[in-house]
C-alpha cells in the first residue's frame, strides 16, 4: 500500500538491537523486493502465491524458531521508534503470550482507535473508544485484555507454533480474536501496553456500527 515505505522506516527506527524483518508478499501484482531492500537492505522478503493473511503470515512464521517474540503487522502502520522494545518488556515483566500497543489515527496522532478490544455476546467487537476521542492518557493503564488487532501484535513464538498460528477460516477479519482467543483457553496473558504507540487506520470501527466479525 502507499504507507508501506513507512512502516519499513518505523520498524528500521527501532530501538530494540535485536530486531529482524521478515515482508511477507502475498499475491502482489509488483515484486515488493526492491522497494524493502531500498529502506531495508537486510530484510527477507517472501513472495507467496495471493492467500489470505492468516495464510500467508501461518506460512512465513511457521519457519521462524530462532526468535523468542514475533510481531505481527501490516503495511499500513509506523511505530514510535521504542514500540517493540516497550512490548517486550511489559510481555517478560507480566509473563504474557500476546502483547498490543496503543493504536491511534495515522491522519491524527491526537485521536485514538484502540487500547485493546473485547466482543459483546453476539460477537460485535467492542474497544471502549468513542468515535474521534483524544488521547489525553486516560486509557494508559498496562492492563489484560480479550484481544488485540493484529495491526501490531506481540506474540511468543512458541505459543504461536502451539496453537497452530492463525486460523484461515477465521480470516478475514477475526484471525486476531481466534488466535487470542485460543491462546487464553490455553492459559496465555493477553495484554495492552499503551506506552508502544502505533500509527494506523480505524479498522474496527465497521465492526462497532454493525458489521459482524
Amino acid at each position: 500500500g502507499p504507507r508501506f515505505e513507512e512502516t519499513l522506516r518505523s520498524l528500521g527506527a527501532q530501538n530494540y538491537p535485536g530486531l529482524s524483518v521478515m515482508v511477507v508478499d502475498a499475491g502482489s501484482g509488483d515484486d515488493s523486493t526492491a522497494r524493502v531492500r531500498g529502506i531495508l537492505p537486510d530484510a527477507h522478503v517472501r513472495r507467496m502465491p495471493d492467500r489470505s493473511f492468516a495464510a500467508a503470515a501461518n506460512e512465513a512464521l511457521y519457519e521462524v524458531r530462532n526468535a523468542t517474540f514475533l510481531l505481527i503487522c501490516h503495511d499500513d502502520v509506523a511505530l514510535d521508534s521504542s514500540a517493540v522494545r516497550v512490548m517486550l518488556e511489559e510481555a517478560y515483566r507480566s509473563n504474557a503470550g500476546i502483547v498490543g500497543p496503543k493504536l491511534i489515527d495515522f491522519d491524527n496522532p491526537d485521536v485514538l482507535l484502540e487500547v485493546g478490544r473485547s466482543i459483546d455476546r453476539f460477537g460485535f467487537v467492542h474497544t471502549g473508544i468513542e468515535p474521534g476521542e483524544l488521547d489525553h492518557a486516560q486509557h494508559d493503564g498496562v492492563r489484560d485484555v480479550f484481544y488485540v488487532s493484529d495491526t501490531a501484535m506481540l506474540v511468543r513464538t512458541d505459543l504461536f507454533h502451539e496453537l497452530g498460528g492463525f486460523d484461515p477460516a477465521a480470516s478475514p477479519g477475526s484471525e486476531d480474536l481466534d488466535l487470542c482467543w485460543r491462546a487464553r483457553l490455553a492459559g496465555a496473558r493477553v495484554l495492552v501496553a499503551p506506552d508502544a504507540r502505533v500509527l494506523g487506520r480505524d479498522g474496527a470501527r465497521t465492526h462497532e456500527d454493525g458489521a459482524a466479525p
